[in-house]
């Protein structure tokens, strides 16, 4: 069973971007493309929520899509000029165009500077006594990767945007073309921009891992957009703190603006969700079914549940540790409890994610070795990508532990609550973004605190029905009310209002004033 193609949270996108962006016509810019083309001539699908509510919105507003070409079939389209067309319906489908990359260059700019080194200082994750080193094989990375294929994007999309009907807006997503709108607003001045920001964004002080002339390049590249979206208000506060400290420009904190060249760039926040309908409509599938009637077949009593990649922001091992320590502190729970960790590999042509998965793996092969008795297996460790037993997961747990580092915004806080079936228990890092929304109804833990977070775990483990139940209530109706359909709203809203209309740019005014600091 499909979830519908149009759901109300989709039908409402479209709504919205009919109403929001008649003067517009957007151009969406990522490094992955949200369909991509195979050798049989089939398309391959995106993956996650977001992909599917910038689908929604390509489709309702026939947008261009812009993208870096990453395989050899992506390289063909790119070298022909010929967009790739949306399987959608006719009077929705939309072009999806591929920036040409050569292989070496893309491999630089993604697996040396995207991830790890931006990824990396976005999460807290280097361990600065000792890295990043910054060494010539960053700045060649720098130079001939990320600069070239962020120089490529921008091109593509400044072709398709001289040629559209109205005014090019362009919508550029998250950390792997920072450079590109500094191009596309030193080419066409009057394009309006937004920038969306996935992940979380650093204080200053932890910016200053990345060179001078990386960082300036970065903040540049994001205050040539008139709006850059983050996921919290903390990330917005921070971002105008590097703003001030690092740039040496003016900010009023309280409007969330930045004076830049002139202009005001205006800094929200807009809190990532998802489609519930969606979500739930896809939980009540056969296939979840048949997934669910496997997990009932070894399950013990109670189950703890962690869905994530293997991410080192993600912070499993710590995960795994409190766990261990829950069943020192708890015999009483051997033989009654599991911990199964649903995990999806990630990133295994960089390193250190590589390293990261064998720590994962002889970490759970000890705690097994230590507390395994007789059919009882204490943790389970399944690595793979199926939606389907993800959310077969999500229906089964008694306790979910979601307990990064640092997240942008951690999208399974929200997936798992609203289709779990036994008013489960949300264990979760303060650090996550979602927090800001749930934090009132979840259990709170700091992610480096093993012992807090096996507290955490005993008392959701221990928790009474009717507590677990208002708990998960006021979470579903928080995720409900506070879906994608909002977020792609308040970002169009904020479009419509702050952006100056053409006949403003051309009026002989003075530029923006921003009031003295107290």
């Amino acid at each position: 069973m499909k979830p519908p193609e149009q759901t109300p949270a989709l039908q409402a996108i479209g709504r919205d971007a009919a109403r929001l962006l008649g003067q517009f016509s957007p151009i969406i810019l990522s490094n992955r493309a949200p369909l991509e083309p195979t050798s049989n001539g089939a398309l391959a699908s995106g993956a996650g929520g977001l992909i599917k509510a910038l689908t929604s919105l390509a489709n309702a507003t026939k947008a261009s899509w812009v993208s870096a070409a990453r395989t050899g079939i992506e390289r063909e389209f790119a070298l022909s000029g010929r967009p790739l067309i949306s399987d959608a319906a006719d009077d929705q489908a939309f072009r999806i165009f591929f920036a040409p990359t050569d292989p070496d260059a893309y491999q630089l700019h993604y697996a040396v500077i995207s991830n790890p080194l931006l990824w990396f200082a976005h999460h807290y994750l280097w361990n600065i006594a000792i890295e990043p080193v910054v060494d010539q094989g960053i700045y060649k990375a720098w130079f001939d990767g990320y600069r070239v294929v962020n120089a490529a994007i921008a091109e593509r999309a400044l072709a398709i945007g001289r040629q559209l009907p109205r005014r090019p807006l362009f919508l550029t997503q998250d950390y792997q073309l920072y450079l590109a709108p500094e191009l596309i607003r030193s080419a066409l001045p009057d394009a309006a921009m937004q920038h969306f920001i996935h992940v979380p964004w650093p204080e200053p002080r932890y910016m200053k891992v990345l060179p001078a002339v990386i960082r300036e390049a970065i903040f540049k590249g994001l205050l040539s957009n008139d709006i850059v979206g983050l996921q919290t208000s903390l990330d917005v506060h921070n971002f105008l703190r590097c703003c001030v400290e690092l740039m040496g420009l003016r900010v009023a904190e309280a409007e969330g603006a930045v004076l830049y060249g002139g202009r005001l760039v205006w800094i929200r926040a807009y809190p990532v969700s998802i489609d519930v309908d969606a979500m739930r409509h896809l939980g009540e599938s056969p296939s979840v079914g048949e997934f669910e009637a496997e997990i009932a077949g070894w399950r013990p009593e109670q189950l703890i549940v962690r869905v994530d990649r293997t991410d080192p922001a993600k912070n499993l091992i710590r995960g795994f540790l409190a766990y261990e320590r829950l069943l020192e502190d708890h015999p009483e729970y051997h033989g009654r409890v599991a911990l199964w960790a649903f995990l999806q590999p990630s990133r295994q042509d960089v390193e250190a994610y590589q390293q990261y998965l064998v720590l994962v793996r002889s970490t759970v092969d000890r705690i097994n070795s230590r507390f395994r008795k007789g059919a009882w297996e204490p943790t389970r460790l399944d690595l793979g990508e199926d939606i389907h037993r993800a959310l077969a997961a999500y229906r089964s747990y008694d306790v979910l532990l979601v307990n990064p580092i640092l997240d942008g915004m951690n999208l399974v806080a929200k997936e798992g609550p609203v289709v779990n079936q036994r008013s489960g228990v949300l264990v979760l890092s303060e650090s996550a973004g979602a927090h800001e929304e749930l934090g009132a109804h979840v259990l709170s833990i700091n992610p480096f605190d093993v012992e807090i977070t096996a507290r955490a775990i005993h008392r959701a483990l221990q928790m009474s029905p009717a507590e677990r139940a208002e708990r998960s209530n006021a979470i579903n109706q928080i995720v409900a009310t506070n879906d994608v359909a909002r977020w792609i709203r308040h970002q169009l809203e904020d479009i419509r209002s702050v952006i100056p209309p053409l006949h403003a740019l051309s009026d002989p005014a003075p530029p923006p004033r921003i009031p003295e600091p107290a």
